[in-house]
């Protein structure tokens, strides 16, 4: 026959077949073509004609048989595999495809591998490859695998396409860094540039940043180094002088034989299954940041040892540059505009002059708003509007300390606070201003201790500038300071008075205290009485120690409590002290404010109507609950109150409010925290979240929405608007549970009846099997045995398909 001769055999008219007819196949365990068994041809026939990359391996020895589409996985090892053992085409990867061969052939049956990695030596260096592979077996008659048969692609560029793409997807998520200073801005987004580069070590095993001085015309650039990876000290060799050639130049260079300069510097990144051997890389590319035809910076990335730098892997790496540089140039516009603020610095004066003027301005209404409640709140009346006539007085009290505060930091910044020293009995005055707080101690459940023994001469010292130092402290002792004592402590120190205001309260974390006294800084997630205030609190107090020509310092550590101490001179005073003047004046507006802070929670309200909705009221500030309070259950809602965010979490997961209505700024963890919480529980994020702010401005809105609230009020609100948009949540959050149950149980109807028509299907399948019919009479058989034993044909449809799952079913199904 023709298949008994190597010429009929590889008949084919491509290159591999002229290849196999070429072989001494005698020479090989196969023996000569005419002795090869029929199973070996038929298999040859269905192999090599393929125009689909596959491969045969015959015999124990796995001797190899491949087609004319299988030879370009091979490389330079083909055609010298054509009649070898697979063992020794595949040496470099047996150890991973040699397991899977030895499987099929000892009939364990058939594999298959998906991407599977494989580091190949078919073109003269270490390759890294990803493959699709398939052993299967062919067998004898008798069942006795002969051979493998191994169909398989070369996946590797879709691999590498996608895991490239993964890399230029990061870099486009990568924002300019906002750092203070030129240089930390640019450094540190190309320190977030690279960092993103090297989370795929196998494309990138190192990369370099470096940023040009521009500024050099008519002068070769200079380059600074400004992030890397994979190489913690930069080379100067080769690497160095291709970087400068391509600042100079604007163009891409190519730079090899790398390997020796940069083996004692790399560091091999971690590719995450433990196939890397650390190899050093020998090539890398410097590639120009440029925008506006200026060129900034160049940014270095290494060539991986086991790819080829073909013209896919250039363009990889022109893209991640041109998306680097982007981000740079980002960076460099925010430098530039940095720039421009602080030439605009001359306005400061004028933002000085703004100030005071403001807060003289605001003490006109506030003397007008203050003279009638004070009075209003002489006069007897019913408590519901004593009530909120006292709310108001306070409001206005807290906003006159405010623009004194305000008043008092516009003159430090103009260094216009000028003090006013006279003799005076500082333990006295010292007594009586702790003593305002003693109340507000009391209600908190607080010990006052207040630690003054007279001094041996009075002092002089501007008495408003000291009452102001120590109200500030006191207040801060007194809202940070949950249970304990707060002390305060004069003593005289050598040519010093020294006053301490210590509690044992939340405490300051210790890389905040260097911060403590700077203005407008607050610490973030630090549990008080209030998250109220403005930040100025602490840094007037240092304005006004160093007025009076003294200093103050903060001691603290976290759940421990605070201590801050102020020291003056104690100087030397021309005659007896006058008579103290009542601090009530200065003291009035913290000691209200602190009282408002201690006040009793409002009892929560339980509403008539059992089926009226619940609301959930997330305020810390007193006054503020106590306000909402009364206008959420005049509408008749149920209302439970939490002054912070780990007690309304405690409470949602209790009573499953219908809606939370909360504040924004609270003590700890703030309502956005809140609302992030509630919306990753899979059981709580259906509720609806309302958030109140006193932050204007649409910006602050899409923050509250974008962390997945329902709806955001600023405050100051119309009531009526604040109870509409409530009422229309409440109305959409039942509107969607009901649709959800309705959804649920048509998808349980529709199950049911999914699951009726599989059991007749089947059934019908049975009868069709046993009476050698069509469906449609099977069908009617059994429409007419269910009416014959007044069964639904459903029911019967199961009882035959569990009849037959049983034992001794075909007799019963036949009977009946």
């Amino acid at each position: 026959m023709s298949g008994a001769t190597a010429e009929g055999l590889f008949g084919g008219s491509d290159p591999t077949s002229a290849l196999a007819r070429g072989v001494d196949w005698a020479a090989t365990p196969l023996g000569p073509v005419a002795g090869w068994p029929g199973e070996l041809r038929a298999a040859i026939r269905t192999v090599l004609p393929s125009r689909v990359p596959m491969a045969l391996w015959w015999g124990p020895e796995l001797v190899q048989l491949y087609n004319d589409a299988f030879a370009p996985f091979l490389g330079d090892k083909h055609p010298d595999a054509m009649g070898r053992p697979a063992a020794e085409s595949w040496s470099d990867v047996w150890e991973q495809v040699g397991p899977r061969a030895a499987g099929v052939l000892a009939g364990r049956g058939a594999t298959f591998d998906d991407d599977l990695l494989l580091f190949m030596n078919r073109h003269g260096y270490r390759e890294e490859t990803y493959w699709r592979f398939s052993h299967s077996p062919v067998a004898a008659a008798g069942g006795r695998v002969l051979g493998v048969f191994v169909a398989t692609t070369d996946t590797t560029r879709r691999v590498l396409t996608e895991r490239r793409l993964r890399t230029v997807r990061g870099l486009g998520s990568i924002r300019a860094v906002r750092a203070a200073g030129d240089a930390g801005a640019v450094v540190g987004t190309c320190r977030a540039a690279v960092a993103e580069l090297g989370r795929e070590p196998r494309d990138i095993p190192f990369a370099l940043a470096y940023l040009a001085d521009a500024d050099r015309p008519g002068r070769p650039p200079r380059v600074r180094h400004a992030a890397s990876h994979g190489v913690p000290r930069p080379p100067e060799g080769a690497l160095h002088e291709a970087v400068l050639r391509a600042a100079a130049t604007g163009a891409a260079e190519t730079v090899t034989g790398l390997r020796a300069e940069l083996a004692p510097v790399f560091r091999p990144g971690a590719a995450g299954d433990g196939t890397d051997d650390g190899t050093v890389p020998d090539a890398a590319v410097a590639l120009p940041l440029a925008a506006g035809g200026r060129t900034f910076g160049v940014l270095v990335l290494g060539v991986s040892p086991c790819r080829a730098l073909d013209a896919e892997y250039r363009l990889f790496f022109e893209v991640a540059a041109e998306r680097v540089a982007v981000t740079v140039a980002d960076a460099l516009a925010y430098q530039s505009e940095r720039r421009r603020a602080e030439s605009l610095a001359e306005l400061d004066e004028a933002r000085t002059r703004f100030f005071q003027n403001i807060s003289h301005e605001f003490r006109t209404p506030l003397t007008l708003l203050l003279g009638p409640l004070r009075a209003a709140l002489d006069d007897p009346g019913p408590p519901e509007r004593r009530e909120a006539l006292s709310a108001a007085y306070r409001a206005a009290l807290r906003l006159r300390r405010l623009v004194d505060t305000f008043l008092e930091v516009a003159r430090a910044d103009a260094a216009r606070l000028r003090a006013e020293p006279e003799p005076t009995d500082l333990a006295a005055l010292t007594a009586d201003c702790a003593g305002m707080f003693r109340s507000a101690a009391q209600r908190a459940g607080l010990r006052l201790v207040v630690d003054a023994p007279p001094l041996s001469a009075p002092v002089p010292v501007d008495r408003e500038m000291w009452s102001k130092i120590l109200l500030n402290l006191l207040s801060n002792a007194v809202k940070y300071t949950r249970e304990g004592t707060v002390t305060v402590r004069l003593r005289e120190r050598g040519d010093r008075v020294e006053l301490t205001v210590a509690d044992t309260g939340a405490g300051i974390p210790a890389d905040e205290l260097p911060h403590v006294f700077d203005r407008f800084h607050r610490i973030a997630g630090t549990a008080g009485r209030s998250r109220e205030g403005s930040g100025i609190g602490l840094s007037l107090v240092a304005d006004l120690a160093r007025a009076l020509g003294g200093e103050v310092t903060a001691a603290s550590a976290v759940g421990e409590g605070s201590a801050f101490t102020v020291r003056i001179p104690r100087g030397a005073a021309t005659g007896a002290a006058r008579p103290l003047e009542s601090v009530a004046g200065t003291a009035e507006p913290f000691a209200a404010e602190a009282l408002r802070w201690t006040a009793a929670d409002p009892v929560p309200a339980r509403p008539a109507d059992p089926d009226a909705p619940c609301v959930l009221l997330v305020e810390d500030d007193p006054d503020m609950r106590a306000y909402l309070l009364r206008l959420l259950t005049g509408e008749g809602w149920g209302v439970m109150t939490a002054c912070d965010a780990d007690g309304a979490l405690a409470i949602v997961r209790a009573e499953r409010p219908a809606l939370v209505l909360s504040d924004v700024m609270l003590p700890g963890r703030d309502g956005l925290a809140l609302v992030a919480e509630l919306r990753a529980d899979p059981e709580l994020n259906r509720i609806p979240i309302v958030l109140l702010t006193a932050r204007a401005g649409g910006e602050a809105a899409v923050e509250g929405l974008r962390r997945g609230a329902d709806d955001y009020v600023t405050k100051p609100f119309f009531p009526d608007e604040l109870l509409a948009r409530v009422r229309v949540h409440l109305e959409a959050a039942r509107l969607r549970e009901a649709l959800a149950a309705a959804r649920e149980r048509r998808i349980g109807n529709l199950e049911s009846a999914l699951d009726t028509r599989a059991t007749i299907g089947q059934a019908v399948g049975i009868v069709m099997a046993r009476r050698r019919c069509g469906p449609d009479e099977a069908f009617a058989e059994l429409t007419r045995v269910s009416q014959h034993r007044n069964v639904k044909l459903r029911d019967l449809a199961g009882e035959i398909v569990r009849t037959v799952s049983g034992s001794a079913g075909t007799r019963r199904v036949r009977d009946s």
